[in-house]
């Protein structure tokens, strides 16, 4: 997976993910938001850890 790749890769996860924030601000649903959020994050972080374990290409 090349630089490109990865920045699409987070790029649609994302978009998707502000996609559901924002509907559930316009709402009004806050806690939504916040669990929503929060997902986004947890899937960063899994995102970075699955990088992290991927072999190094040059």
């Amino acid at each position: 997976m090349n630089r490109q790749h990865v920045a699409d890769a987070i790029r649609r996860l994302v978009a998707s993910q502000v996609e559901d924030i924002e509907r559930a601000v316009r709402d009004g649903h806050k806690t939504i938001a916040l669990n929503e959020l929060a997902d986004l994050n947890r899937q960063l972080k899994a995102f970075a850890a699955a990088l992290k374990k991927a072999p190094a290409r040059i």
